[in-house]
C-alpha cells in the first residue's frame, strides 16, 4: 500500500468512525447488555424466578393474563427452557406495548408493565431500531454498514507484514496516554476486527429480512387468515394436545396468536433434531376448529432458510454457547473502547496541531523581532 493511499485510508477510517461514534457506543453498550438479558432479568427482577411444580394448563394462564388485562391484545407468549422462569405475555393495550409474567405451576401474575417495567425489552428496542420505528432501522442499517467499513479498512491500515505480525498485538506503556490508547486502538480493532464484521453483517440482515426475501430462495414463514366466527375458540392446550399427538411430545417454546380474536394459534416447539440452539418447529391453527393450517419446519427447508435463521444465532453469540457470548460481549465492549478512544484520540490530535501552529507562529513572532 502506497503511503498516499494508506493516508486517504486513515482519514476516511477517523470520520466515518468520528461521525458513528455515538451510534456505535449505543449499539456497543445495548449489545454487551443484551448478550445476558436473561441473567440480568433475573437479578433486577427477583419476582421471575419461580419455583418448578406441575404446570398448569396454557389457557388457564392465557385465561389469568386477559382478565388482569381486558383492554390488552395478546399477540404472543414465551415460555423459557430454564423451569425456573416465569412465562412472558407479550400484548398491546391502547397501541402500546404491555407485557405480563405469570407464574406457570401457581398462575399468578408476578410482574406487569410497559417496556418502562422492563429494561432490557427497553434495551432491545433501542438497539434493534434506537426506538424510531423504520426510520431507526434505516439508521441502524447504515451504521452495521460503517462498522463493517471501519473494521474491515482498520484492519488494511493496521496490516504491518508477516514478519512483524506480533508487533501489531503490542499495547506500548510508559511513552504517554495518547501512544497507549492508540496502539491499544490499533490492536484490539485487529483483534476483534472479524466478529465486528460479522456482527454488522448478521445484523443489517436480520433487520431487513422480510424485504430481502423476494430476492432469496427462501420459503417465508406461512402465514395465515381466518374470518371471523361465532364459534367458540378451542383452549390452546386442546391444539397443543393435538400437535404433540401429530409430531411427538416436544417442549413449547412460544405460542403466537394473529387475527382481531387469536383466531389464527402458532405453536413453536423445539426442534431437539437441530444443531441450532433456538431452532423451532411451527405449526399453525383454525382456533374455531382446531385443525392444523399449515408448518414451518428447519427440516423440509431450503439451506438458504437455514442459513438465514443462523443470524440470529450467531449474531447473539449463542451459536458458541457461553464462549461464543463471551465473544460477543468482548465485540459490545469493544466498541465502547473505540468511540472513546477513537474521540480521545481526534482532540488529542486537534491539540498537538494547536500546540504546533502556536509554536510556529511565536517562533516567527520571535524571528521578526
Amino acid at each position: 500500500m502506497t503511503p498516499g493511499t494508506r493516508t486517504t485510508l486513515l482519514k476516511l477510517h477517523r470520520w466515518v468512525g468520528l461521525a458513528f461514534a455515538a451510534l456505535l457506543l449505543v449499539q456497543g453498550l445495548t449489545g454487551t447488555l443484551l448478550v445476558f438479558r436473561a441473567e440480568i432479568d433475573g437479578i433486577i427482577h427477583p419476582a421471575l424466578v419461580v419455583t418448578p411444580g406441575e404446570a398448569l394448563p396454557v389457557q388457564t394462564l392465557v385465561d389469568t393474563v386477559r382478565e388482569a388485562s381486558p383492554e390488552a391484545t395478546l399477540q404472543r407468549i414465551r415460555f423459557s427452557e430454564d423451569p425456573t422462569r416465569a412465562a412472558i405475555f407479550v400484548m398491546r393495550a391502547n397501541d402500546a406495548p404491555w407485557m405480563v409474567a405469570v407464574d406457570p405451576y401457581s398462575g399468578g401474575i408476578v410482574r406487569a408493565g410497559s417496556y418502562a417495567a422492563w429494561p432490557t425489552e427497553w434495551l432491545f428496542h433501542l438497539h434493534d431500531t434506537l426506538l424510531a420505528g423504520k426510520t431507526g432501522e434505516i439508521i441502524v442499517t447504515i451504521e452495521g454498514v460503517a462498522l463493517i467499513f471501519l473494521a474491515v479498512f482498520g484492519i488494511i491500515i493496521w496490516w504491518p507484514g508477516r514478519r512483524r505480525l506480533k508487533s501489531g498485538f503490542r499495547i506500548l506503556t510508559g511513552q504517554g496516554a495518547d501512544r497507549t490508547v492508540r496502539t491499544a486502538h490499533r490492536a484490539i480493532g485487529a483483534a476483534i476486527g472479524i466478529v465486528l464484521v460479522m456482527s454488522g453483517v448478521t445484523g443489517a440482515l436480520l433487520i431487513h429480512r422480510a424485504a430481502l426475501q423476494p430476492y432469496l430462495p427462501v420459503v417465508p414463514r406461512p402465514k395465515f387468515e381466518v374470518a371471523l366466527s361465532q364459534a367458540p375458540l378451542r383452549p390452546v392446550d386442546t391444539l397443543l394436545a393435538d400437535a404433540r399427538a401429530r409430531h411427538g411430545p416436544l417442549p413449547l417454546r412460544e405460542v403466537r396468536f394473529s387475527g382481531a380474536a387469536g383466531q389464527v394459534v402458532a405453536l413453536y416447539f423445539q426442534d431437539e433434531t437441530s444443531r441450532r440452539p433456538n431452532a423451532t418447529r411451527q405449526y399453525f391453527y383454525n382456533a374455531y376448529e382446531g385443525i392444523e393450517l399449515g408448518r414451518y419446519e428447519p427440516a423440509a427447508l431450503p439451506p438458504m432458510n437455514t442459513a438465514y435463521d443462523w443470524l440470529f444465532t450467531i449474531h447473539t453469540g449463542k451459536a458458541g454457547g457461553l464462549v461464543g457470548r463471551l465473544v460477543v460481549l468482548a465485540a459490545g465492549l469493544s466498541l465502547v473502547f473505540f468511540a472513546g478512544s477513537g474521540v480521545w484520540l481526534w482532540f488529542s490530535a486537534r491539540r498537538q496541531q494547536r500546540a504546533r501552529r502556536a509554536k510556529a507562529e511565536n517562533r516567527l513572532v520571535r524571528n521578526a523581532a
